[in-house]
């Protein structure tokens, strides 16, 4: 399917949004023009060129240093600091910049230097500690080591990385999927200077709804990288509702899955046309996707507790204790008329909005998996559910002591 080709959605369910259409905002009433989303919500997007002059800010505010091993040193700044010099420049470390370096110099615990600066009560007696750690392991390295470290002239330092690591410019890959969704709006536009988190919301120029469409629901692509090692370059076809935007991410309906390493040299020509091919193959499955999101309407809870359905779940998922509470309250204050799974699955990608990125992103693709249950699989759930005392339910809902 070429890019340019409309998406048809005109078989897919579309009465569940029509109070949208008639929905006062802050910002007007019901749809925005050439975006299958509320008004309000298209208030909170912002257009590619915002993103890719957020883009180019943070690459003008920063410096990749390429330096050998004799010319970095650790050490204990007037503030009582633990920080990296690199001849006579100083940068305080972030964590993730502290936990590559333990890896790469191997400091004996590649955690201790980032849990020493964790301490309430940390101060210059850990910062020398942590300085003595870092030299000890520096010593050992050859000295003619040449690494990478990605400085900001806010004085951090967010990358601590080998002279081989490549990494993927955001402008760049920004840039790649506009050509792919020209009209597109970037949505929970997260992360930070190196770090994408974010989605792209398919304009009505490629997806069409059919004319008497009123469906709460949309397509949209979850995309992601990072130029630091957070994460890699990811594209991921997702839904998300016209109101409050909660998403899914569903893994097991997919194209094909780009694992590009940030590492020598990158073929940037054949990047792009990888990217090309993967976006096109997500968007094309956006209907199936939206499909399977509805039926599970039809997996309803019985005679089973919604509570002990969201507790089975939750575990089943690994969804820690703070999470798991945020998803059932969340279920109490919106979904509770959803009795079945759809209402657990946008309990869940509701409560993902409530936390930092990497767990946001967790729960929307947790959310995604859902959708593929099945039947058989849903049964399973409701029988474990059933079986559920109040003592199962502490383990997973209660706040720790």
């Amino acid at each position: 399917m070429s890019y340019y080709s409309k998406l048809n959605m005109d078989g897919v369910s579309k009465s569940e949004g029509s109070f949208v259409r008639d929905l006062e905002g802050k910002t007007g009433v019901g749809f925005q023009d050439g975006m299958h989303v509320h008004k309000d919500w298209y208030a909170k997007t912002i257009a590619f060129e915002d993103a890719l002059d957020m883009a180019e800010d943070a690459y003008n505010a920063r410096e990749d240093i390429l330096a050998p091993v004799k010319q970095i040193q650790g050490s204990v700044n007037s503030d009582n600091e633990f920080v990296f010099m690199v001849g006579d420049r100083e940068f305080k470390p972030t964590d993730h910049s502290l936990q590559q370096f333990s890896i790469r110099s191997k400091v004996p615990s590649s955690s201790v230097l980032r849990e020493l600066r964790k301490q309430e009560d940390y101060d210059s007696q850990d910062a020398d500690v942590m300085s003595y750690l870092a030299n000890n392991a520096l010593r050992r390295l050859d000295q003619d080591k040449v690494f990478r470290l990605r400085t900001y002239k806010d004085g951090t330092c967010r990358a601590f990385v080998t002279d081989k690591y490549a990494p993927v410019d955001n402008r760049w890959y920004l840039e790649v999927l506009q050509t792919i969704i020209p009209d597109g709006r970037l949505s929970h536009w997260k992360g930070d200077e190196d770090t994408i988190y974010g989605n792209i919301l398919i304009p009505d120029s490629i997806m069409d709804y059919g004319q008497d469409d009123d469906s709460d629901y949309g397509g949209m692509v979850s995309i992601g990288n990072c130029e630091i090692g957070k994460r890699r370059i990811t594209q991921s076809p997702s839904l998300f509702r016209s109101i409050c935007l909660n998403g899914c991410i569903w893994g097991q309906v997919k194209g094909k899955e780009i694992r590009k390493r940030h590492i020598g040299d990158i073929n940037l020509e054949h990047l792009e046309a990888e990217i090309h091919a993967n976006v096109t193959e997500q968007l094309s499955l956006i209907p199936q996707g939206l499909d399977l999101f509805l039926s599970t309407k039809q997996m309803e809870n019985g005679d089973v507790s919604m509570t002990n359905i969201i507790a089975a779940i939750c575990s089943q998922e690994k969804i820690g204790k703070r999470e798991s509470r945020e998803v059932i309250n969340q279920y109490a204050e919106y979904e509770n008329h959803e009795r079945n799974l759809f209402g657990v699955v946008n309990a869940i990608t509701r409560a993902g909005q409530e936390f930092d990125n990497e767990t946001w992103y967790k729960l929307d693709n947790v959310g995604g998996s859902l959708i593929n249950m099945g039947e058989d699989r849903w049964s399973a759930v409701k029988k474990r559910a059933d079986t559920f005392q109040d003592a199962d339910l502490e383990k997973i809902f209660a706040p720790a002591k």
